[in-house]
């Protein structure tokens, strides 16, 4: 008997009976407890019920027994995974180094178990384990909903950061990316074709008509660009009345049809609170596999021809920006 300061621990007086009862009442933690005896080929319940003793008794050696036991237990996505876990021959090369091996399966009746084999001895070869068999669907499921928790946690961080990065990169008027989104992420991507745009003469539309026809125009034409590109595209605005647009995947004759569409597509813009004001635009792009930021010398170029003449799309091929080509730049210049 030893003392401590507020209680007295003591073995009882019949330790056998004592330790024994407190082994049944442990077992009630487990669906089924076996003692496996690995050299002698026997197995000794613990803890069982008619079903488990049913599929043993259907069965000559323990190795068949607790396969027909873990069959007959597991739903049909697990059964593959548990008779791995329970092939008895491969225990003491699994648990040279470990005092406890585990396996979690999805159950026919008792949902997420969890099946786990204990080294009972301490020393020497791997002869008797403890194969317990362990209910573990309310913890699975405490598991399941924190991760749904989580899910949905990130999921609303990521609505959070969506939501900034849209105030942060939208632009307040044309609502489509503004310069800094350009600066910041844009300049370094690549694109197969970069465009710049601006709308003809707009000074003397802030001029004649006011900066709020000015303003008009501009979300107007903002929203036909964005119209008229991919998802996979970017419409942005660059600075005033200036836009910029960067194509992915796209084809040389594709880029000219699309630009000269929306050229003529200006033209038809209608502003209600100005109906005498029409509109026109020049275009000017750039067709090369390249990094954006590379490519806006070109459309600038481009853009400074087509203004020479208004209403009109101008394309220059770049160089390639890998293998830089001595060839002279092919233009193409529709007026319309």
């Amino acid at each position: 008997m030893s003392t401590c300061k507020n209680f007295v621990v003591a073995a009882p007086a019949d330790t056998a009976e004592y330790f024994a009862t407190i082994t049944l009442a442990t077992t009630e933690l487990f669906v089924s407890v076996h003692v496996l005896d690995l050299v002698d080929k026997t197995a000794f319940p613990i803890k069982t019920n008619q079903f488990i003793d049913k599929f043993m008794e259907e069965c000559e050696t323990m190795q068949e027994s607790i396969t027909n036991i873990m069959v007959n237990l597991a739903a049909a996505e697990s059964v593959e995974t548990i008779k791995n876990f329970t092939i008895l021959s491969t225990l003491p090369e699994r648990m040279k180094n470990a005092k406890v091996i585990s396996e979690i399966f999805h159950g026919k009746i008792h949902g997420w178990c969890k099946a786990i084999f204990v080294r009972i001895d301490n020393e020497g070869p791997l002869r008797r384990v403890l194969f317990f068999v362990e209910n573990v669907n309310e913890q699975v499921s405490r598991i399941e909903e924190q991760k749904k928790l989580l899910e949905d946690s990130r999921e609303r961080h990521n609505i959070i950061i969506t939501s900034m990065n849209e105030k942060i990169y939208t632009d307040s008027l044309s609502r489509v990316m503004n310069r800094k989104y350009f600066d910041e992420k844009l300049s370094s991507q690549n694109c197969q074709a970069l465009v710049m745009a601006d709308i003809d003469l707009f000074k003397g539309i802030n001029d004649n008509y006011g900066h709020q026809c000015g303003d008009e125009a501009i979300t107007a034409v903002a929203a036909m660009l964005h119209s008229a590109v991919r998802s996979m595209d970017c419409v942005v605005r660059y600075g005033g009345d200036e836009f910029l647009i960067s194509f992915k995947g796209i084809a040389p004759h594709v880029l000219k049809k699309r630009l000269e569409q929306m050229c003529a597509a200006a033209g038809k813009i209608q502003l209600p609170s100005y109906p005498n004001v029409k509109l026109s635009m020049s275009f000017g792009g750039t067709f090369g596999d390249g990094i954006v930021s590379d490519m806006f010398s070109f459309a600038d170029k481009a853009l400074y021809e087509s203004k020479k003449k208004r209403n009109c799309v101008t394309l220059e091929d770049a160089p390639k920006l890998v293998e830089i080509s001595a060839t002279k730049k092919k233009k193409v210049v529709s007026n319309l």
